[in-house]
């Protein structure tokens, strides 16, 4: 897995202190400004101790600041060096193109960042979890429900034996019934709604594996789960973390709906997906029939 500073800033943030995170918001916003800094000038300009920028770095598993300043300089260049170009914080009184442009180059940034975050080995293994499992459950709390919904129609269409409940109490019924053969996928920006990971509880008492996507790698849903997907998100003023890690959500259930019907027999995939669209299809059929008698 490719690492890059910013990701790791940005993955890491709700781990951070007080103190930490207003280095790592300096830093975020001011990463070519940075790269020319002593470890003496960005206390400075954070008004905050060295001791309190080294412990900021060794959260991001550095051992110093020479090294953490270098791969900085290196990602920038990675990145094409378009970091700080602009200022990406909404503000009051910005014009829609302003807020279209600073909504586009925050949700992109995370998006871009899942390249970097997750790994390939991991997302083979939790795919090849996906094909062993006899049934796969999706469940998410709150705004992650829509996500859960969506891929499951997507793994329904591919004629998989899967499971969704919108309702917290049906779900937890659910997650009880499931067996040591069956996947329980769970969705959760935050990683600490108690339906989800009372669903958790009960799936992994019955035997059953589960799959967290959370962007909170120190919260009890990633503790709790066999296997962590973690998302990147950036939160800005008007348009919360939550939101993007949304969109983050909806691109990491595509890879892996992706990735599992690649992997699936040729001929078998194509005639699971003909028998969805040929049922969609004729049910569209019926409508406009009835729809062109009346």
């Amino acid at each position: 897995m490719e690492k890059n500073v910013f990701t790791e800033i940005r993955v890491k943030y709700n781990t951070l202190s007080k103190n930490q995170k207003t280095v790592a918001n300096y830093i975020l916003k001011n990463s070519k400004k940075c790269v020319r800094m002593t470890l003496s000038e960005l206390g400075k300009e954070c008004s905050l101790s060295e001791t309190t920028i080294i412990r900021f770095i060794n959260k991001l598993d550095y051992k110093s600041y020479q090294a953490f300043r270098l791969d900085m300089a290196q990602d920038i260049i990675k990145d094409g060096g378009t970091m700080d170009e602009e200022n990406c914080d909404i503000e009051p009184g910005d014009s829609i193109s302003d807020v279209k442009r600073k909504v586009i180059r925050n949700a992109s940034s995370a998006i871009n960042d899942i390249s970097k975050l997750i790994d390939d080995n991991k997302l083979i293994s939790v795919i090849e979890m996906i094909e062993k499992a006899e049934r796969v459950m999706f469940f998410g709390a709150g705004g992650s429900g829509v996500i859960a919904m969506d891929v499951y129609h997507k793994f329904l269409k591919c004629g998989k034996d899967v499971i969704h409940e919108n309702n917290s109490h049906l779900a937890l019924i659910h997650s009880a019934h499931l067996t040591s053969n069956d996947m329980l996928v769970l969705i959760s920006h935050e990683g600490e709604s108690r339906e989800v990971l009372e669903c958790a509880r009960l799936a992994q008492s019955q035997g059953a594996k589960v799959l967290a996507v959370t962007s909170y790698m120190n919260s009890d849903l990633a503790r709790m789960a066999d296997v962590c997907i973690f998302s990147s998100t950036n939160d800005a003023a008007y348009y919360t973390e939550a939101m993007v890690s949304r969109l983050v959500q909806l691109v990491i259930m595509d890879i892996l709906v992706v990735a599992y019907s690649t992997r699936l027999d040729a001929p078998e995939a194509r005639e699971a997906l003909e028998v969805s669209d040929k049922a969609l299809t004729e049910m569209k059929k019926r409508n406009e029939a009835e729809g062109g008698k009346k």
